[in-house]
């Protein structure tokens, strides 16, 4: 059986106020390589979330924006962290 995907943000620093960059985000070893949900975004002259509040993760996109659309978080960012020897 196949462990769960979803972990808690609570072992993120950051809150809705205190964004953290997009940088410190993918090294954490448990948002890379999955789809990372922030909220409060901060954004690039290109559109490109740099910043924001880890609100939750998963291996598969379709499971987060489900969560995402059933929490009611409308406005999050959705981003692909990726795998360690790619990561930004």
């Amino acid at each position: 059986m196949r462990e769960p995907t979803r972990t808690s943000s609570v072992y993120f620093r950051g809150t809705e106020h205190e964004p953290v960059s997009w940088e410190d985000i993918c090294r954490r070893s448990d948002c890379q390589g999955r789809w990372v949900a922030l909220d409060g975004c901060a954004y690039n002259d290109a559109g490109e979330a740099t910043a924001g509040s880890v609100v939750d993760f998963d291996d598969n996109l379709a499971d987060l924006c489900a969560r995402m659309s059933a929490e009611r978080r409308q406005r999050c960012a959705i981003l692909f962290c990726p795998p360690a020897d790619r990561a930004a």
